[in-house]
């Protein structure tokens, strides 16, 4: 037989001549064996390699085999898990074993056929692959190895999946088709691909760039198609990466494109870019809260970003990702001796928002804990040398790190481990392997208790979109809100004034200001050069004040105000 076709048996025993005997029987009868001393050992191999069937004692040095293949199947849902109950005993026959007090004999052959049986009882029927499935794949391959070219760099990592997760999700509140759905996921995931063609001194210089610096760095988007430019890609994704750094007002680059002229992805991606940049370290600044970057990004709607997607964005973010406005980039430290794990757990982590510092020995995570402070640390109970629990045990009599919150990791599900952890004030106690989301959402509940940091220092509560009429003219909003045949309240305000305007499926149905109604409060308002707007989309008025065409009235308000300029003029 092919050895590629050979199902693959891993044989699980603390003992070396079992082990060996029964790997002979797996081989004699056709099937690929592979041996592990222990728990840990068989679980390293299942995450590295694919095994049909692992064939277990009940009892080993670290786990029970019960526990051991509950584990087993959480990394791999097809690999067949055999516990039995005890190889201590083989007899003085080569072709038996004895299986537990109960004398219950099995001979290779009936072994074999165990095997072969609990491996065709699962075989699963295979199914043609769809194309939606083909391109999941395609995009989770892509998050994956960007994640994995990222996660090493103290100030970029988990940055494109974050970012992709902002976009998908203002893309799915706008109720966009599957497909452009899937350009808009691809594209924020590849935006910044050209930036390899820029010098990594440049990305984190702390000082004030040069001209020539900034052009190198603008020229990411163009590098970032032409590097793309010989794949076929089942989506358009290519305008959206070009023209993710344009401008609303036409200020932008590498093509100046004003308004509805830039891709709707691209208007997407420079609103969460941006977002996500702001809410991170940077090598010249610090990241800010969720609610300042937030307040940067209304501060500049109708300049440099859509208002539409700033004010679908904020609703995303305070409905959606919630969680993470305790701070904005919190800072985690994992300790595992097991590598592979460990650069697991960071990857993942980095994907879910936080910012996160790895080692693999209790005595450098001290040295860590006490250099820099963190919200969070996670380490594995059973490190070699310093273990967790002694770091926890240094930590808690130290005044400095005392508080620092701890979560437990353990492949070994111990009573006494657990107990001991608690008794230390180990905030939770999790068994390997762990669900990554889980684990991201049980860490950020403890750093929003312990840190107290849920209510937001600035008081800043967003009713829609926010702006100030010298970046956004009530001339602008009315075309955007007619284009986009929005139902809206737009609320003016310059000091003390405040006006109203009620928008219903783009047409302006009232408009109120002072004592003024309909047209002439709105011939008024246009007058305005300064003061703050509000656009709250989705709220209606029974008032009907205005029966002009908006765009009419846009018109006839401008001539009136240009006739009055002249008359001032003569």
């Amino acid at each position: 037989m092919d050895k590629a076709l050979k199902k693959k048996v891993l044989i699980v025993n603390g003992n070396g001549p079992i082990r060996d005997t029964l790997a002979s029987i797996m081989e004699s009868a056709g099937y690929l064996p592979s041996i592990a001393p222990t728990g840990k050992e068989a679980i390293k191999i299942v995450m590295n390699s694919a095994v049909d069937l692992v064939l277990t004692e009940s009892y080993l040095k670290d786990y029970s085999g019960v526990e051991l293949k509950k584990r087993i199947k959480r990394i791999s849902r097809k690999t067949r898990v055999i516990v039995v109950n005890n190889f201590s005993v083989i007899t003085s026959s080569d072709d038996v074993l004895r299986f537990g007090a109960s004398d219950y004999i099995v001979d290779q052959r009936e072994l074999v056929e165990l095997i072969r049986y609990s491996l065709e009882e699962k075989t699963p029927v295979s199914l043609p692959v769809t194309d939606d499935e083909l391109k999941t794949c395609l995009i989770d391959t892509m998050d994956i190895l960007i994640g994995l070219l990222e996660v090493n760099d103290p100030f970029f990592s988990g940055n494109s999946h974050v970012t992709m997760e902002y976009a998908k999700s203002v893309a799915e509140a706008m109720e966009l088709e599957k497909h452009m759905i899937d350009e808009i996921i691809v594209a924020s995931l590849l935006h910044d691909i050209g930036k390899i063609g820029v010098k990594k001194e440049i990305l984190v210089e702390k000082e004030e760039l040069s001209e020539n610096d900034l052009a190198s760095i603008r020229g990411h988007c163009e590098n970032g198609v032409a590097i793309l430019e010989t794949i076929n890609f089942p989506w358009k994704i290519k305008p959206i990466i070009m023209h993710h750094h344009e401008r609303y007002d036409g200020n932008g680059y590498p093509s100046g494109l004003k308004g509805r002229e830039i891709p709707l992805g691209a208007r997407i991606l420079s609103v969460v870019d941006a977002f996500a940049a702001m809410t991170a370290n940077r090598p010249h600044r610090s990241a800010v809260s969720n609610e300042e970057a937030l307040k940067e990004l209304h501060g500049n709607v109708g300049t440099q970003f859509d208002p539409e997607v700033v004010e679908i964005f904020t609703r995303v973010v305070e409905t959606k990702f919630s969680y993470r406005s305790v701070t904005s980039r919190a800072k985690v430290l994992v300790v595992d001796d097991e590598i592979d794990y460990l650069t697991l757990l960071k990857l993942k982590l980095a994907n879910e928002g936080f910012e996160v510092d790895v080692t693999d020995n209790g005595r450098e995570a001290l040295d860590m804990i006490r250099k820099d402070r963190y919200d969070l640390a996670i380490i594995d109970v059973g490190i070699p040398g310093k273990t967790g629990m002694d770091v926890l045990r240094e930590m808690r009599q130290d005044s400095e790190v005392e508080d620092v919150p701890f979560i437990f990791l353990s492949g070994m599900d111990e009573v006494e481990s657990k107990v001991e952890a608690l008794h230390l004030g180990a905030e939770d106690y999790l068994l390997k392997p762990v669900n990554m989301k889980e684990l991201a959402a049980r860490a950020r509940n403890i750093i929003r208790r312990d840190s107290r940091r849920k209510k937001t220092e600035t008081g800043f509560v967003n009713p829609g979109v926010v702006g100030d009429l010298r970046n956004l003219g009530l001339t602008d909003i009315v075309q955007t809100l007619h284009l986009g045949l929005k139902t809206a309240l737009v609320t003016l305000k310059n000091g003390d004034e405040v006006a109203k305007i009620f928008f219903e499926n783009g047409r302006i149905k009232h408009c109120g200001y002072r004592d003024l109604q309909g047209e002439t409060a709105f011939y008024e308002l246009l007058k305005w050069e300064n003061g703050d707007f509000v656009i709250e989309h989705g709220i209606r008025t029974k008032e009907q004040t205005v029966t002009m065409d908006g765009m009419q009235m846009l018109m006839e308000g401008l001539r009136r105000m240009d006739e009055e300029a002249r008359d001032k003029a003569y």
